[in-house]
């Protein structure tokens, strides 16, 4: 017989006996909606958090850590100094495009303006590569900055400035969490950045006040802590500043004579393909690094793992529906032995005896699978809609990234399909195989 033949045949038999085949399409919708559905809440996960990282990060930037800032199994004699000499060291490795480093110098530097001063958060950059490095400004621009008497705010920075007697700067925030009514005017008012000697016995600063120098804010940056979290609340100052002061400080310092030395460096490669190379040319070299690609490789490892279960429970049902599909089969081979015996008394091939069963198998399982994929899109699109309603709710209109919590990309949807298909096919072999063994005349007698 022709293979559309038996399709069709098969259809006819599943017509036939509507309550049955209806109630164990059900149950293979079910296991196909827990399948994809559980997939689908990792696959979006992932896209959301990768998203955000690709978003809010540069891929093709490499941070560089001060080993003596960090513990480690490096050795001091493969250690370089962190300093200019490894600025250039760095800027000769192949596809490098610019070394940026930076240095924390709340030891020996104060920001002070009136009665109040800033004694942490303060951060030495080379000022006019923070645009390149992915910087945003929410005042100002990076056009108009005089890097010699020129300093940049977090957009919460004037918070943390406080008194002699250790009382903050009294400001509001209005319904958006924005910053109101405050003491201090960062665009208006002038600031002035004071050298200061650590007296490490009594724990304390002496401030150089016949060295400091007067600065204004030339601009408020887009608080984006997964670039860095000082963009918040810090203060940023060009690095050539930081060592006119740290000199200042040095002179006058009892304490031993010391190198300047950055935190950490920021090496931008030319392609995101070059990245591993650099990487391990750094790694070589005694440094210690980190870089957005391998916090999303990390992610990435890890959100397998989490569809890989969310997979598995979902199977759970499609199995149980395998089951259903195994018993509705079996029962179709007893209530049918005479329709089978017949057929094998017309000459009908075993082969096609045992297709009908199979194709009947399968059928049930493409029609569940068809159902459950589009009742799966639905929940989806729900899901992403109550999702995305609950957290701008929370973030109180701050919210500035894509809320995804179920995705169902092609692959999935295919493979859901594909999957329902095959259960039902391997369900049905055990019933088509006994029905190839029925004994036809036995069949015709019975019944």
């Amino acid at each position: 017989m022709k293979k559309s033949d038996l399709f069709l045949m098969a259809l006819k038999n599943l017509k036939d006996r509507k309550t049955r085949t209806k109630l164990t399409v059900i149950g293979v919708v079910i296991g196909t909606c827990a399948i994809i559905i559980m997939v689908s809440i990792g696959v979006g996960i992932d896209k959301m958090i990768t998203s955000q990282i690709k978003q809010s990060s540069s891929l093709n930037t490499i941070t560089v850590h001060n080993a003596d800032d960090i513990k480690s199994d490096i050795k001091d004699e493969k250690k370089l100094p962190f300093d200019d000499s490894a600025v250039e060291y760095i800027g000769k490795i192949d596809h490098v495009e610019v070394v940026v480093p930076t240095a924390s110098i709340d030891e020996y530097v104060k920001l002070k303006r009136g009665k109040y001063s800033l004694r942490w958060g303060i951060k030495a950059i080379d000022l006019d590569k923070m645009e390149k490095m992915g910087y945003v400004l929410e005042t100002g621009s990076f056009n108009n900055i005089d890097k010699k008497n020129t300093i940049l705010f977090g957009k919460s920075t004037v918070t943390n400035f406080v008194d002699a007697q250790d009382k903050t700067v009294k400001f509001k925030y209005d319904k958006d969490y924005n910053i109101i009514d405050c003491e201090i005017n960062p665009l208006k008012d002038s600031f002035y950045l004071t050298p200061v000697i650590q007296n490490n016995e009594l724990g304390e600063s002496t401030e150089i006040t016949n060295s400091q120098k007067k600065f204004r804010v030339g601009g408020i940056l887009k608080s984006d802590r997964s670039l860095d979290y000082m963009t918040d609340q810090g203060v940023f100052v060009d690095m050539s500043v930081a060592k006119e002061f740290y000199k200042q400080s040095q002179k006058v310092s009892n304490g031993p004579k010391n190198d300047f030395k950055y935190t950490e460096m920021y090496v931008i490669v030319d392609n995101i393909q070059n990245v591993d190379f650099v990487k391990e040319q750094l790694s070589q070299s005694g440094f210690i690094t980190s870089s957005a690609d391998s916090e999303l490789d990390g992610v990435k490892k890890a959100m397998m793992v989490v569809q890989l279960v969310l997979a598995a429970i979902g199977a759970i049902s499609m199995f149980v529906a395998a089951f259903g599909i195994s018993n509705t089969m079996v029962m179709s081979v007893f209530e049918r032995t005479k329709e089978i015996g017949i057929m094998k008394v017309l000459g009908c091939e075993l082969k096609d005896i045992k297709a009908i069963f199979l194709y009947e198998a399968g059928t049930i399982g493409f029609i569940g699978g068809t159902i459950g994929l589009i009742i799966s899109y639905i929940v989806s699109i729900i899901a992403n809609l109550i999702a995305k309603i609950v957290v701008k709710s929370m973030a109180e209109g701050t919210m500035d990234f894509t809320v995804c919590v179920s995705s169902i990309p092609w692959w999935l949807a295919i493979s859901g399909i594909l999957f329902s298909v095959l259960i039902g096919v391997v369900a049905g072999i055990s019933p088509a195989n006994r029905s190839v063994k029925v004994s036809a005349l036995t069949a015709i007698h019975n019944e």
